[in-house]
């Protein structure tokens, strides 16, 4: 199994391509002009996302063109998010966003605060899973309140609604095969899987707002703190999604993710099978992206997907049949 390395993900354009009328929205908030243009290395997306600076100030700036019909309506839905989300909390700061027309092509141009810090998991450790639980609990907090019709869908509309994905372990139980990307799964174990995947639009039943698409690459640690990037996929959900799918890297990282389950408020009262229904559609998420053809611009996209499921399947092993 190829272990994916998260910081290192990204195929980026470099600040010289960009247009001039989105270099210059970017030089306005910086306040000079780009002197040097660090990419963002991690992601899957292959818009521009970069810290730059004049030399004496930093900013961290995304922009996508609308002829891009997967990023820019991301970069818009994460201006929209931004733009409600209560002050204050661990999340980058938006200094400022823009539409900018260049060439008769809209661009989504988006600038925030530079975070100084560095992506958890290399290695996993508990000071940086008890940051990351932290700022969780915070967040879930101050997005509390947020109006029912800014919150998103519900995730289990997300991921349990496509039959694809929802019975996607019935047809390999049928088939009698497995992905060769996930370890090695009798027809007993594929069947409880796919009673689980059944089970996902119930459990995943919830009024809390989630993130829900929480990875280490949408993670900076700065001075024992820990910011949450990348809100472009606001939903509602059960208050311990994130943090349950967060755990599965922790957990193939080495870290004992069963005793930050029982001890966080946000999973201590969690339902174990509903648990494990959020793992095993999220698995099969996994595996149906995992089977998609390669994405050219997006490298390490389906070898995420695969490395997920399995580690994902790996964690089911060992609740329910070891």
């Amino acid at each position: 199994m190829n272990v994916v390395d998260y910081s290192r993900t990204a195929l980026r354009p470099g600040w010289a391509v960009l247009p001039a009328p989105v270099r210059s929205s970017v030089e306005s908030v910086l306040g000079g002009p780009v002197v040097t243009s660090a990419a963002a290395g991690g992601g899957f997306t292959p818009g521009f996302a970069a810290v730059v600076s004049d030399g004496s100030r930093q900013i961290f700036a995304k922009a996508a063109p609308a002829t891009d019909t997967f990023i820019h309506p991301a970069y818009l839905r994460e201006r929209e998010v931004l733009s409600i989300l209560p002050t204050g909390l661990p999340i980058p700061q938006l200094l400022a966003a823009e539409n900018v027309d260049s060439g008769g092509t809209s661009w989504q141009v988006l600038c925030f605060e530079a975070v100084s810090g560095y992506m958890p998991g290399k290695p996993w450790t508990h000071e940086d899973l008890d940051a990351i639980h932290t700022s969780l609990l915070r967040i879930q907090e101050g997005l509390a309140h947020l109006p029912a019709n800014l919150t998103g869908g519900p995730m289990a509309e997300d991921f349990s609604n496509d039959p694809a994905i929802n019975s996607i372990f019935a047809s390999h139980c049928d088939a009698g095969t497995t992905p060769a990307f996930l370890p090695p799964l009798d027809s007993e174990q594929l069947h409880d899987l796919q009673q689980l995947c059944s089970a996902s639009f119930d459990a995943l039943q919830g009024n809390a707002v989630l993130h829900n698409d929480l990875r280490a690459d949408n993670i900076i640690i700065s001075q024992s703190q820990a910011y949450v990037c990348d809100w472009n996929f606001l939903s509602t959900g059960p208050a311990w999604a994130d943090w349950v799918a967060l755990l599965v890297y922790a957990r193939h990282g080495g870290i004992d993710v069963g005793a930050w389950l029982k001890r966080s408020p946000l999973s201590a009262n969690a339902d174990p099978d509903r648990i494990d229904s959020w793992l095993a559609i999220l698995a099969a998420y996994m595996v149906h992206s995992g089977n998609q053809p390669e994405v050219p611009n997006s490298p390490w996209l389906r070898s995420h997907a695969r490395f997920t499921a399995r580690i994902t399947v790996d964690w089911l092993n060992e609740r329910r049949w070891a």
